[in-house]
């Protein structure tokens, strides 16, 4: 690969895309079967050209196809360790590739959360659903359930979050979500989890909450706060993204601003 293709961005090598293709809770690192570790990582970089999409089969007759990837210039970083603001974090890199502005943004978010309540609780889960949607409303209209029965419950004045929508084999995207939640105020995520399903679960109607074992992290020092970046950085990860129409998002997160 040419040199020229690489870049070196505060400390760990970035690449640029013009086109497409290219844990226990608190005190211990709980991980799902999809976010496991691997020891190798990948180094070669996509090649610039078109993602193709398998051809239908049989079984695909009268249903809509996988939609074509959305061209995305993020950059990628495939390094095993990330720095952000004089701190170097560990990262689950593997296989595809992290983009690097997402991770960014997610790290931002934890680290006002930790210099805003001290105590971090963070809470993994995914969100499924049994069709596809060009935009994300459900997910939007799924907040608007969550947030304010989160609020009155605990008395939370911030609610941190990130979210990633993401398709792979499936007829339909998924999203991987994080909260970043004000940890004095929480004894266990039982009630949380069960705020969540009742959310976004329809009965009889395909949408449902996976379970995620032991998935959630009372952070309150800093053995902990790397592992939960190194978990949380999967919603990151390059693999599944971009398969949407040009103005939906693959990815959002909260807005919390720093302590004054």
């Amino acid at each position: 690969m040419p040199k020229e293709a690489l870049k070196n961005e505060g400390g760990f090598v970035t690449a640029v895309l013009s086109h497409e293709k290219q844990v226990n809770p608190a005190q211990g690192a709980a991980l799902p079967v999809d976010e496991s570790d691997l020891t190798g990582r990948l180094f070669l970089l996509p090649k610039d050209s078109p993602s193709t999409i398998p051809p239908k089969t049989s079984e695909d007759s009268g249903r809509p196809s996988k939609p074509k990837r959305t061209i995305n210039r993020k950059r990628i970083t495939y390094e095993s360790e990330f720095n952000l603001n004089a701190k170097t974090y560990m990262v689950n890199s593997a296989k595809s590739g992290l983009y690097v502005e997402i991770l960014t943004k997610i790290i931002e978010q934890f680290e006002i959360a930790q210099s805003n309540w001290g105590r971090v609780f963070v809470l993994r889960f995914d969100l499924h659903q049994p069709f596809f949607r060009e935009d994300s409303k459900h997910l939007t209209a799924f907040m608007r359930r969550l947030f304010p029965k989160l609020k009155r419950r605990y008395s939370f004045r911030e609610i941190g979050y990130a979210w990633a929508r993401e398709q792979e084999r499936s007829k339909s995207q998924h999203y991987h979500f994080v909260l970043f939640l004000d940890g004095n105020l929480i004894r266990h995520s039982s009630k949380i989890s069960k705020m969540i399903k009742e959310a976004w679960e329809i009965p009889s109607g395909g949408f449902h909450v996976p379970t995620i074992k032991r998935p959630f992290h009372f952070v309150s020092n800093e053995e902990i706060a790397q592992e939960v970046i190194y978990r949380v950085s999967y919603l990151a990860k390059t693999r599944g993204k971009g398969y949407r129409p040009p103005q939906a998002k693959d990815f959002s997160c909260s807005r919390m601003k720093p302590p004054r």
